[in-house]
């Protein structure tokens, strides 16, 4: 069904999501349970259709169990500066990384996952969010500079 490669892909989405070794492992395994049994003739990328199901599930479970906060965005649509150079050229050691990774929330996770490692455009990752291309631009653009700042904060702790 589910070679290695696509396990361990569906596998660091969910780690994305918790955060947490275990719970991923179980948020994998309730997923691929769901997936299997849906419906799934109609169904043409299965990764695809795994994600939305574990990450329907996911927000579910936090919901329910009042887990995470569920945050508003402000879904206007301001001037977003696309200079990609500053985030993309910012050389980052893994302690630095995994200190700013904890800070993230859900949804700032999940958008690092599909743009940094699963390589998502802006239009794919829109589509998958099920967000206007704008309002995920205004994410990204305050993901950014989030990041610059608690990248720089980092480095000051770090300098000699």
């Amino acid at each position: 069904m589910l070679d290695a490669e696509q396990l361990n892909c569906l596998y660091r989405y969910c780690f994305s999501l918790t955060g947490e070794k275990h719970e991923s492992y179980d948020l994998l395994q309730s997923g691929i349970e769901k997936y299997i049994k849906a419906d799934i003739s109609s169904v043409d990328n299965k990764l695809a259709y795994i994600k939305k199901i574990i990450r329907n599930h996911y927000l579910d479970e936090c919901r329910k169990n009042s887990k995470i906060k569920m945050e508003q965005y402000d879904e206007t649509v301001t001037h977003v500066d696309m200079n990609t150079n500053s985030l993309e050229n910012i050389v980052a050691t893994q302690y630095q990384v995994e200190a700013v990774w904890k800070k993230l929330t859900v949804a700032e996770r999940e958008i690092m996952y599909f743009w940094a490692v699963e390589g998502y455009t802006t239009d794919e990752l829109a589509k998958f969010l099920d967000v206007p291309r704008g309002t995920l631009l205004s994410r990204i653009h305050r993901l950014r500079k989030r990041l610059e700042q608690q990248f720089d904060e980092s480095n000051r702790d770090v300098a000699p």
